[in-house]
């Protein structure tokens, strides 16, 4: 407290000191050094603010002799700053404990030297004093004096406040030695009363332990009985033991058993998910060959003309099969994830509500048009256009339920997508088909593995059972619920609800909406370089033929070692990249353009087969920008490359990837 009054008050002069000086002066460098003495002071409180007691201390006195040097050297003897000296001497023995004897010194000392220097310094004129007219020395020297008298009416008032409170103290300590003083006569006096009691007490436990002594020699007898008896249940108790220990061994040789059965069943799940991810890698690139084949087919308004109506709806089945393919190889490896507990994180993002719906809806529009069946988009005007979630799982959930809608809807019937806003934090997506519906009695089951309302449906529809249990699970991963509403003959809703996170409170037009059947796109300019590094020569020709109809001429490597010295002789704007190839694999070339100074810029999107989130994880950590799983859905991969290809264009940097997927 003293330290901190101290220093906080001394800054205040010097600060006015400072002031004035600069004002009669003229010489504002005296104000600025003074503004540095302020600081050395208030440093003081940090010190002591953080428990630094006896550097705050030092620092109070050291800078107390810097002030007394500076302005000693600066304005010379006649402004008796030396004065300030005399004053500091008393300051030590005021801050100083009794125990700082040695502190104390110093600090004296250092007081001591500092009054010698301004000595030595008056005598052979070492430091030339600043040229000052008479009236303005008088000023200064008055200036001096008063923050001298200031600081020596402090140090008397905290002298006399010690000296009060000693005195104090004394008078307090006083009274209480008379209190215990009269308690240790009450003591004494209670001590003598006691000492009479004890006395009598003697004698009465003279005549107790006579007695008890014959009670003890008669409890001597039943304790020899007692210990022949505790014996013979020893003895009880060693063959028990025996015993158990027997069992114990048999116990530790289960447990070895069960430990080997456990590794064993680790193993089998570790072979497992390698199986699945083959299996996956497997399926997955014929399933984009005969995908992008019909897709092709299917969108190329060349092909429709000149298709037969007889083939072009083979080639609707054949792409609704695929779809449904992958459907079936999505869920029965999410389902894998789930039992071997590894579910994904919800990564939340922003995202266009309204662009996602329209995105979906347009996905299905093949399935559903080769069934007849219309899909109705419907979008509650109270819903913010943007709105913060994981976009990933939600196209998952929204997927599953519109594949079963469409699965389970006769021709020329309607399946809707509406969203809507239930509460202020809650959104909902219904999905509703007007389908064969599920009786009371199987709607609590429908929710299990492999589980469908009734045995014919797997014969008359097909699927697994497996797409509801996936989307309660990923829903209730996502904080939300799902509810079923249903007759049978009338149709099946399920309705979705999530909590609502609002990225922007700016609402779009809504209502009812139809996407286009096919979409179509804009041609990027002529000079466009994209290189594609893919194995697969029906791959290849799958995306030569897309890319052809967005006006970019493919460059085309069959291995990873050829992808490189092409990419490097070319420059592209953009690299697509199939992970599995010969020679290098993707991973390897990946790391190869971001060691190259001249490549590490580009973007890459890793198209791959490989659908677990270990792989995609890995594949953005060694730097890819985009992973988009096979089949390729080529509205995501053309917005994808129109992304990277108008951030090029706009000289922007490309946009980093967390650990994300597509």
């Amino acid at each position: 407290m003293v330290v901190n009054s101290f220093s906080f008050i001394t800054a205040l002069l010097c600060t006015f000191c400072g002031v004035s000086l600069a004002w009669v002066s003229g010489d504002w460098s005296i104000f600025y050094t003074a503004m540095g003495f302020v600081c050395g002071f208030l440093s003081i409180l940090a010190f002591n603010h953080r428990g630094y007691y006896k550097a705050a201390k030092f620092m109070l006195m050291f800078v107390f002799c810097m002030v007394m040097l500076y302005y000693g050297a600066t304005f010379g003897e006649s402004t008796q700053v030396h004065f300030l000296g005399l004053f500091l001497i008393g300051v030590p023995l005021l801050i100083c404990t009794p125990r700082e004897k040695e502190f104390r010194f110093y600090c004296i000392l250092m007081i001591l030297v500092c009054l010698s220097f301004l000595e030595i310094n008056y005598y052979f004129q070492l430091v030339t004093p600043m040229d000052m007219t008479r009236n303005e020395l008088y000023v200064f020297r008055w200036l001096i004096m008063t923050v001298v008298l200031a600081l020596n009416f402090m140090v008397i008032s905290f002298y006399q406040g010690n000296i009060k409170g000693l005195f104090k103290r004394l008078l307090e300590n006083n009274k209480t030695l008379l209190v215990k003083n009269r308690m240790v006569e009450e003591q004494d006096a209670e001590l003598k009363r006691a000492n009479v009691k004890l006395s009598a007490y003697n004698v009465h436990l003279e005549q107790e332990v006579s007695a008890r002594t014959h009670a003890l020699n008669a409890n001597t007898i039943a304790m020899e009985e007692m210990i022949r008896n505790l014996k013979n249940s020893n003895r009880q108790l060693r063959d028990q033991d025996k015993m158990l220990t027997s069992q114990l061994k048999e116990l530790e040789t289960a447990r070895e058993e069960l430990m080997q059965a456990r590794d064993a069943a680790e193993k089998a799940n570790t072979a497992k998910s390698a199986f699945l991810r083959e299996i996956s890698h497997e399926i997955r690139n014929p399933l984009n060959a005969v995908i992008g084949m019909t897709y092709l087919l299917l969108n190329e308004t060349d092909n429709r003309n000149r298709i037969p109506q007889s083939v072009l709806a083979y080639i609707e089945s054949i792409s609704t099969s695929g779809h449904s393919l992958l459907e079936i190889v999505n869920n029965v490896l999410e389902l894998a994830r789930i039992e071997a507990g590894k579910i994904d994180q919800v990564q939340p993002e922003p995202f266009n509500l309204r662009d996602w719906l329209r995105s979906i809806s347009s996905i299905y529009q093949n399935a559903a048009q080769v069934k007849s069946v219309a899909i109705q988009l419907q979008i509650d005007n109270r819903l913010p256009s943007i709105i913060e979630g994981d976009r990933i799982h939600l196209t998952q959930i929204v997927n599953n339920l519109l594949g079963n809608a469409i699965k389970f809807s006769p021709e020329k019937k309607r399946v809707t997508l509406h969203c809507f806003r239930r509460e202020p934090s809650q959104w909902c997506i219904c999905v509703s088909d007007e389908g064969i519906g599920i009786p009371e009695e199987k709607q609590r089951v429908i929710f299990q593995p492999f589980e469908q309302a009734d045995a014919s449906i797997h014969e008359t529809y097909g699927g697994t059972g497996l797409g509801l249990t996936i989307t309660r699970r990923i829903v209730e991963m996502m904080g939300g619920t799902i509810s079923l509403r249903s007759e049978p003959g009338t149709g099946t809703a399920f309705t979705v609800t999530l909590p609502l996170i609002a990225e922007s409170d700016s609402n779009t037009e809504a209502g009812t909406c139809q996407p286009d059947i096919v979409p179509e796109y804009t041609a990027f300019p002529a000079e466009t370089r994209v290189l594609l590094m893919e194995d697969s020569e029906i791959n290849q020709l799958i995306m030569e033929r897309f890319f052809s109809h967005v006006g970019i001429a493919l460059h085309v490597a069959a291995n990873g070692e050829d992808g490189l010295r092409l990419a490097r002789a070319v420059r592209p704007d953009l690299i697509i990249l199939d992970m599995h190839m010969p020679r290098m694999t993707g991973h390897e070339v990946i790391v190869q353009i971001r060691q190259d100074a001249g490549l590490s810029h580009i973007p890459v999107i890793a198209i791959s087969a490989d659908a677990f989130r270990e792989q995609q994880e890995e594949a953005i950590r060694a730097g890819v920008n985009e992973y988009l799983i096979k089949p390729i859905e080529f509205d995501r991969l053309y917005n994808v490359i129109d992304q990277y290809l108008r951030a090029a264009r706009q000289q922007t940097p490309y946009p980093l990837r967390a650990i994300k997927v597509s």
